[in-house]
């Protein structure tokens, strides 16, 4: 290997370090405006704040997203990715439709567990209106993905796993159902619950509702 080359190579390694440098500082920046996202309304988080808790500059923030506007569309594009991700794999499960119903609020709910930040954008255009492009990109994108349950659900009541059911009503009743129990775990008050007992709670209160569904042959 001549000169010319070790230089090529040693430009090509320290471009490699650069970018995965770079993409951990990106995560680490995600990570924290997410849960600080968790925990207060997204008027309130400041550029410091996120850099604080990821320990970098905060022009290194800016470097990275040039503002608060895109740091927050970040945050987001990244949450709806992996809920997307999450929910259609279990849409698309080649399971029989009531196991494939009971899946995907087994992933709904440990998506909002894992992410809270969801619960807050939920909650916050719930009472509000989304008063940004994120966050009305976050009630387009969740309602697309209610109206793919509703579908699971049509689905089930059409192969004659369940009995008779609106699918639109019921899936935003369990849409709601679902929000409003994880949103327990983010209460600061004496009416908190731990996530692990979100989960509990959601599985004992499932399995009744499935029970209720369920076709059962009449008594002879």
């Amino acid at each position: 290997m001549d000169d010319a080359e070790r230089t090529d190579e040693r430009s090509t390694d320290a471009a490699a370090r650069g970018s995965r440098r770079r993409e951990r500082t990106r995560a680490l920046v995600l990570d924290a405006a997410e849960q600080l996202l968790s925990r207060r309304a997204a008027e309130e988080i400041r550029v410091e704040d996120v850099a604080a808790a990821a320990g970098i500059s905060p022009a290194s923030v800016y470097v990275h997203f040039g503002t608060k506007d895109g740091l927050l569309a970040a945050v987001a594009e990244r949450v709806l990715a992996v809920a997307t991700e999450a929910l259609r794999t279990a849409y698309a499960a080649q399971a029989p439709p009531l196991e494939r119903f009971a899946g995907v609020g087994a992933a709904y709910l440990r998506l909002l567990l894992d992410h809270p930040a969801v619960l807050k954008y939920l909650t916050a255009t719930g009472e509000r209106g989304p008063r940004t492009p994120v966050e009305s990109e976050v009630v387009t994108r969740f309602g697309e993905l209610r109206r793919e349950f509703e579908e699971s659900i049509r689905d089930a009541v059409g192969s004659g796993a369940i009995r008779e059911v609106d699918p639109e009503l019921m899936s935003y009743f369990l849409f709601g159902a679902w929000n409003g129990v994880a949103a327990l775990a983010l209460r600061r008050d004496a009416l908190v619950l731990a996530p692990e007992r979100v989960e509990l709670a959601v599985i004992e209160a499932g399995l009744t509702l499935l029970d209720g569904l369920m076709l059962r042959p009449p008594a002879t």
